[in-house]
């Protein structure tokens, strides 16, 4: 049996518990993982990737795995190297800030009855099997750079920890975004994922949006049919954070703001429809395709060869922020999208000339010809 030290620590509703580990005995309890809800529409290369990215951190002596409910972000190889670098460094550096893990006890009758005499304590004593294993909320990047430091220094470093008790996968998901979600190192896209967990007014808007985006990029009859970067990563030319910021900031000037996620996703769908239509040489997803290898194949040739811009940053955040304008003559109706979007062949070109500039300079430049039209 497992016997830890606690203090117990209240904050409005909630408690936790400090404590400290020995690193040694910490990493042999808990269980490395990253986030990832999309790998059954992950492209064969993005899977090679994937057990590429995996067998990289094996290597390092880490047991990695991936989990559709996890909230971590994947480990960053140089990272974990510079921590090993810090720790062991001469000048004896150390680690004052603590880990956050999550303890599921909901299985452990025993250890639920225990749990409760916790609450009634400030400090003692908590038991764990031998075998239980703690899930990390947020500091995964320390730990995984202490795996790789020598034994001996495992065995004297102490890791100061608080613990969570059943945490529930939205509460899990808060915590991390909110602890990181300002750190410019952490993937917008993933801190967008988490937050379409959370049922806060806060998180309300960004649920939309992420459910939009979502759906656009799993359905087989979406104009954008695995073309969104989920979680910032894998095949396609614009990433989930991007689409929700320009998205959210397009449908907030209209009258479909507040609207239903239906109401605002049938309009969007019906809006990118449109160019998919009127620029089929231009959109990665053609209208019509018998398997996945071919519609990836498509899409490689007008991204990569073609190098179409309509569906990549510039193009698409033009095409977005054009979308106020386009709805108002439209006189709001999703129905005429379609004849006003093909007013815009021959007159915009997707494929970038020579001295257009680089990015929101572009993207403007794409804009006014858009807009242009309409005048």
């Amino acid at each position: 049996m497992i016997q830890i030290p606690y203090i117990r620590v209240r904050q409005r509703s909630e408690t936790f518990y400090i404590t400290r580990f020995k690193a040694s005995f910490l990493l042999d309890h808990i269980n490395f993982h990253y986030r990832e809800p999309y790998a059954e529409l992950s492209s064969d290369n993005v899977i090679l990737k994937d057990k590429a990215y995996i067998a990289e951190i094996t290597q390092k002596g880490i047991d990695l795995r991936s989990e559709v409910e996890g909230v971590q972000r994947r480990l960053q190889v140089e990272r974990i190297n510079s921590i090993k670098k810090f720790i062991e460094s001469e000048e004896s550096n150390f680690l004052p800030n603590t880990v956050l893990l999550s303890a599921d006890i909901s299985s452990y009758e025993d250890l639920e009855e225990k749990f409760a005499e916790y609450e009634n304590h400030p400090f003692g004593t908590m038991e764990f099997p031998d075998h239980f294993l703690f899930s990390i909320i947020d500091g995964q990047h320390r730990l995984a750079g202490l795996s790789q430091v020598r034994p001996k220094l495992q065995e004297e470093f102490e890791i100061p920890a608080v613990i969570l008790f059943n945490v529930t996968k939205p509460v899990a998901a808060k915590l991390f975004a909110d602890i990181n979600g300002k750190q410019k190192s952490v993937n917008r896209s993933l801190i967008y994922d988490l937050y379409a967990n959370l049922s806060t007014f806060d998180a309300d808007e960004i649920r939309t949006f992420h459910d939009i985006c979502e759906n656009l990029y799993r359905s087989q009859t979406s104009p954008l049919y695995r073309q969104i970067k989920m979680l910032g990563i894998g095949s396609g030319a614009i990433s989930q954070a991007f689409f929700i910021d320009y998205a959210k900031n397009a449908i907030n000037k209209t009258s479909l703001r507040g609207e239903k996620v239906q109401v605002i996703f049938d309009n969007l769908f019906l809006y990118f429809r449109a160019y998919q239509k009127s620029f089929p040489q231009d959109w990665p997803v053609p209208l019509e395709f018998s398997s996945i290898k071919e519609m990836e194949e498509y899409a490689r040739v007008v991204l990569k060869v073609r190098n179409s811009q309509l569906v990549k940053t510039n193009g698409f955040g033009a095409i977005l922020r054009a979308f106020p304008r386009i709805f108002e003559i439209a006189g709001e109706k999703s129905s005429n999208f379609l004849k006003l979007i093909e007013k815009q062949v021959g007159r915009v070109n997707w494929i970038k000339p020579e001295g257009a500039g680089t990015g929101t300079g572009y993207q403007k430049n794409l804009l006014d010809q858009i807009l242009k039209i309409y005048d």
